[in-house]
């Protein structure tokens, strides 16, 4: 029974953000971003980048590390309750100092900086309230957890749903007023997170073994480098644009980037799961080569097909999603942007192993060089071929550290390719991309070449048996002795 609940809690907990944060990606930011002028959301997406740059200041990766000692020892909670939010103060002070000092550097006028602060603030308390979820999910509180994960967008889809929709309330939609509701959206949360944190701690616990400020943080430091390098080499393109070519070219970027952010929210999702799952099974081989393959199938495969299907098409999908600003489409730049999910993907999986292998070294070394190589080929690239560059940059980085991530699971895990695995692969990417670009001649429009394309891998997937249900079943699949 308490299997069955589990399960039904973390299918409740990832289909309730899968379903928000996809209307939120892709009906909401989008359509505010279709009716904004294209400088204020470029201004508003490069302060959102540059605060998600520094955001690590705000965490150094101890709410994971909380999370699993409160799920090992509950009386954890209880003894370092106040500890964790005195960390938390210190830490969004010195976000606050680091984020505002780097706002001055760039050059932001009063109004920008403004547009920073807020951003600021909302990025401060989705820090608390990351933490305080981490306690109720440690406590073994997924539903009440889920919940709370998309609680503040929520209010933000009904507030921008009515400016929207509702032609009287058209004109509150400005930029300021759209990220002013985030920020309430995250304290409205935060009000309610800290009431469900306060109900469930025990203060009058004898105070032992109460863990110092500085050791929390100084044991959480290799997470939080690693995070800072990926937000590097994820995020600083957005910045650099901004900086280089004025905020109108990052809204066009931003527009290139709308699938990709959707994509990744869903692959983080599923990563998620793989992590635990990896930890389990770590020292048994066998076990971690099954399910490299099973994940591989389900998150590679799909990005490599999808990026086969929309690349001819990369016009009409951009256009169908921002009709107001079709003068601005880079069909090349999300082209590039599309194919850099693939590493992503296989990121998600391989980089995913290396964490849970408590690899941080390997990792920190592959994130350092990629974060480095990034900002060079945004240098170079930026000034002369515009977003376009920072898209191939963002595709040469984020290839490196795939390959380097595989690498290092060959070597470690002494990894094979299965021949007829290899064989099926192949026939299914030749036989998909003969027939599909095939059928360009003779189906004219997009959507149904498009169609075409996504009924037609189905059918391969299934018919060379690349993926089958039985495959997808070993994905939760469990021993009785793992419970």
């Amino acid at each position: 029974m308490e299997k069955k609940k589990f399960f039904s809690d973390v299918l409740f907990v990832q289909g309730l953000n899968v379903l928000i944060k996809t209307i939120w990606i892709l009906v909401i930011d989008r359509a505010v971003q279709n009716l904004l002028p294209a400088e204020d959301y470029g201004l508003y997406y490069r302060l959102l980048s540059l605060s998600i740059l520094l955001v690590i200041l705000l965490d150094l990766g101890i709410n994971n590390r909380n999370s699993t000692l409160v799920a090992q020892d509950r009386k954890y909670f209880n003894t370092n309750f106040r500890q964790f939010i005195r960390a938390k103060l210190i830490l969004s002070l010195l976000y606050a100092g680091g984020l505002l000092s780097a706002g001055l550097l760039l050059g932001l006028s009063d109004t920008q900086l403004k547009l920073l602060v807020i951003l600021m603030l909302f990025q401060t308390v989705n820090s608390f309230n990351q933490y305080f979820r981490s306690n109720l999910a440690a406590l073994h509180l997924f539903k009440l957890d889920g919940f709370l994960a998309v609680a503040d967008r929520l209010l933000v889809i009904i507030v921008c749903g009515a400016w929207l929709t509702i032609p009287a309330y058209s004109e509150y939609l400005t930029i300021e007023n759209f990220a002013l509701v985030q920020l309430g959206g995250v304290v409205l949360t935060l009000a309610i997170v800290l009431i469900a944190n306060l109900q469930r701690v025990d203060f009058s616990t004898t105070l032992e073994k109460v863990e110092p400020v500085k050791d929390i943080i100084r044991s959480s430091l290799p997470y939080a480098l690693l995070i800072t390098l990926m937000a590097i080499f994820t995020r600083i393109d957005a910045v650099m644009i901004g900086q280089i070519l004025g905020d109108g070219e990052t809204d066009r970027y931003a527009m290139c980037y709308r699938l990709l952010d959707a994509a990744n929210m869903m692959a983080a999702l599923f990563s998620g799961m793989l992590l635990p799952m990896f930890a389990r099974i770590i020292t048994e081989s066998a076990k971690v080569k099954e399910l490299v393959t099973v994940a591989s199938k389900v998150l590679i495969l799909p990005a490599i097909i999808a990026a086969l299907i929309l690349a001819p098409h990369a016009e009409y999908v951009l256009t169908v999603m921002f009709p107001n600003k079709a003068m601005m489409l880079s069909p090349n730049t999300f082209i590039a942007l599309l194919f850099s999910f693939i590493a992503s993907a296989s990121v998600f999986v391989f980089g995913t192993l290396l964490t849970a292998k408590r690899d941080l070294k390997s990792l920190n070394i592959f994130a350092s060089i990629a974060a480095l190589a990034n900002i060079i080929l945004n240098f170079i690239l930026i000034p002369t071929y515009g977003i376009e560059g920072a898209a191939v940059a963002t595709l040469g980085t984020q290839g490196f550290f795939a390959i380097a991530c595989f690498s290092k699971c060959y070597q470690v895990f002494r990894f094979t390719l299965k021949p007829s695995t290899t064989l099926r692969f192949v026939v299914f990417i030749s036989l998909f991309s003969g027939l599909f670009f095939g059928g360009l001649q003779f189906l004219n429009k997009p959507i149904v070449h498009i169609s075409f394309g996504v009924v037609l891998s189905f059918v391969l997937v299934v018919s060379t048996g690349v993926l089958t249900p039985k495959t997808l079943k070993k994905l939760s699949r469990r021993n009785p002795s793992d419970n």
